[in-house]
């Protein structure tokens, strides 16, 4: 390991190519960027997958990186914390596959979504953790997204998943598409089908609540969730049911006979 003239640190990559490792202070600035030094700007090794990591907890990142830096085909060539350095850092050549956390994609960065997916490299999201995974799985596929795994997976099946990707593949969770598969043939197929059937059952327990009264973080008391996944499920629903305001919300549940215990 070595510094040049530019107080950059660099050292080996396992093809034996000189590569370029910039480091952010505290996590701020431009994304990290490890890859080969060449003419026009830096690229990973030709033999290996390139992978951009997007995820803003340093620990899970670092372990992300752990585990793809093990395998003999797989380089991280960029680790970022926010979506738009992501989309940057892919479209300047040399990714194939970037990972982001389903957590940093919402309202605002959803078209960041699309934008990332239309840059060349396959998109792989981890699903958090207690989320509604049938119904994040129709937007990603929406975007664009070819790659769709819980965060809590097994080692091996991210290494299997950026694989997949890579060779142009799809990689989804089994779990999420089989309970997609079976919300979508159980809808009924009618004109006048109530609204409410497009939620799922906890965003129809939320919005029933909303209609009762409840606050956001009554709501999240009386459901055991944090008042970041209430905020969450309001906005999709609101979202589903093409309404802006909560008062519209608790209109259209009351007159749609919406209840929870």
């Amino acid at each position: 390991m070595s510094q040049n003239d530019n107080g950059v640190r660099t050292g080996q990559l396992r093809s034996s190519s000189e590569r370029q490792d910039v480091r952010v202070p505290g996590g701020a600035g431009p994304p990290r960027v490890r890859g080969p030094v060449r003419p026009g700007g830096i690229r990973p090794p030709t033999a290996l997958l390139g992978v951009v990591l997007c995820e803003d907890h340093e620990v899970f990142r670092l372990g992300l990186r752990v585990v793809l830096e093990a395998q003999p085909d797989i380089a991280v060539v960029a680790e970022t914390a926010q979506l738009p350095e992501a989309v940057a850092a892919a479209a300047g050549g040399g990714t194939a596959v970037v990972v982001v956390r389903q957590g940093l994609i919402g309202e605002a960065t959803r078209p960041l979504l699309r934008e990332l997916c239309r840059c060349g490299p396959a998109v792989l999201v981890l699903a958090e953790p207690g989320e509604d995974a049938e119904v994040d799985l129709v937007e990603v596929l929406q975007a664009g997204v070819r790659g769709y795994l819980p965060r809590r997976s097994a080692a091996h099946r991210l290494v299997e998943a950026v694989r997949a990707l890579a060779r142009h593949e799809a990689a989804l969770d089994p779990e999420a598409t089989g309970q997609l598969v079976r919300r979508l043939t159980a809808m009924p197929d009618r004109a006048d089908a109530c609204p409410l059937d497009r939620l799922t059952e906890r965003q129809r327990e939320v919005t029933a609540l909303v209609a009762r009264g409840l606050s956001n973080e009554e709501i999240a008391g009386r459901l055991f969730v944090s008042l970041a996944t209430v905020k969450s499920h309001l906005t999709a629903s609101m979202r589903r049911l093409g309404v802006r305001t909560r008062t519209q919300l608790a209109i259209l549940v009351t007159r749609e006979g919406s209840t929870v215990a």
